[in-house]
């Protein structure tokens, strides 16, 4: 079925109220980057915002940007770097999983937003969704509403922007998105800790972290996934980094980076450090899940509390071919996996026996995505709250219906 491209609003509104009339469920994509996230939705009219495209006001000074839901992440990351700015939660470019190289299929910020896509500093700046400071959308009943405002401590009504960010457009099309922006770092350096096994590594982290040396963020590489990173030219040749590599990264200022970068090193006299262009290289990568992008497996995201991180990767079959890392402070981990449904089902009982969390099939390599839900089931209360608010704002079931969870 051929997509349909509203121009704006006032046209996908138009869109919604045939959809309503005849029963007809619609697919929404900005620029379909994420297109393998979550189930396919069945007879589906396709519907894109890719041509809702545009900055409609930067403010640098004031550190608000206002764009359309279809502008690209290239062009956004571009005009922010002139003013030497940035999105702080640093949006993850997952393209590298599925082939998608063309500058086109980098993403949208609708997308971004809509999946509440979040980088590394998520760890201590925040989630995609608390940069949202205000937003106009289509309702699945075919109205438009806004929700927040252009100012930072906007406040009044509900905050919609933390129910609609993640809702993989099943709530409402978004278009008008306002943003808080941050100033871009003049410097950043990581420093690399070599630990004994991934439960070491968490503890070294979280001794970091409780310091009042303020990293930006930090991750957990295996042995084999350093040897991925390009690292080699950066590192100190004559220290041993073992099985783990605990890295964590400094941002500001170049003298208090370098302080801190110090002190750290002080605490830890086995590990290295390494400089701002490598630093951003690696941290891309980590981010971007390029130290997966070989995978012959599932691609699958698990979120659970760091401390735990090492009993979930333990409880997991020592014949599995696995490859994985560490993003959050041990909190994120991103695995490389068999396909096939035993996979998913042993995946979330690991993270059920040990302190619970949520696993999402990212990259389907064989046929999981029919075999297994994608993302995290929900319990009975979770699903009778679901379908209250998806009841609310798509009375009919119209808007991406199933493509998170096949009762919504």
């Amino acid at each position: 079925m051929t997509a349909d491209h509203p121009d704006n609003l006032n046209e996908m509104l138009s869109v919604i109220a045939d959809a309503m009339a005849d029963g007809t469920p619609l697919s929404v994509s900005g620029c379909a980057s994420k297109s393998d996230w979550g189930y396919a939705i069945a007879d589906a009219r396709p519907v894109s915002v890719d041509r809702w495209a545009g900055i409609i006001d930067y403010q640098p000074d004031e550190l608000i940007l206002t764009v359309r839901a279809g502008t690209p992440m290239t062009e956004i990351n571009k005009t922010l770097a002139n003013k030497n700015q940035m999105l702080g939660f640093e949006p993850p470019d997952p393209s590298v999983l599925f082939a998608k190289t063309d500058i086109s299929n980098k993403g949208s910020i609708g997308g971004v937003l809509a999946t509440n896509s979040s980088g590394s500093r998520r760890l201590t700046a925040g989630a995609a969704r608390d940069f949202l400071l205000g937003f106009e959308a289509a309702s699945g009943r075919g109205e438009r509403f806004r929700s927040g405002g252009k100012v930072v401590k906007n406040v009044t009504g509900y905050d919609l922007s933390k129910l609609i960010c993640g809702s993989f457009g099943t709530l409402a099309i978004m278009d008008e998105l306002t943003l808080k922006t941050l100033p871009r770092p003049e410097v950043s350096k990581s420093v690399l800790i070599p630990a004994t096994d991934l439960a070491a590594a968490v503890r070294h982290i979280a001794a970091i972290l409780a310091t009042p040396h303020e990293p930006s963020a930090a991750a957990i590489l295996p042995s084999d996934i350093v040897a991925l990173a390009s690292l080699d030219s950066s590192l100190d040749s004559s220290l041993d980094y073992g099985q783990m590599l605990a890295v964590i990264r400094f941002e500001g200022f170049a003298i208090s980076v370098n302080d801190r970068v110090n002190a750290v090193l002080s605490l830890y006299p086995d590990g290295d450090s390494i400089d701002d262009a490598a630093s951003q290289t690696l941290w891309q990568a980590i981010g971007n899940t390029a130290l997966l992008a070989d995978a012959a497996g599932d691609i699958w995201k698990l979120s659970c509390a760091p401390s735990a991180a090492p009993s979930v990767i333990n409880a997991l079959p020592d014949e599995w071919p696995l490859r994985y890392y560490a993003d959050w402070a041990g909190g994120l981990l991103w695995l490389d996996v068999p396909t096939g449904d035993v996979t998913g089902t042993i995946l979330r009982q690991a993270l059920a026996d040990h302190g619970g969390g949520f696993a999402q099939l990212i990259r389907d390599s064989g046929n999981t995505r029919s075999l297994v839900p994608p993302f995290q089931p929900l319990s009975s209360p979770q699903m009778a709250l679901h379908k209250r608010i998806k009841a609310a704002f798509d009375p009919k079931g119209i808007l991406n219906p199933g493509r998170m969870h096949h009762a919504i």
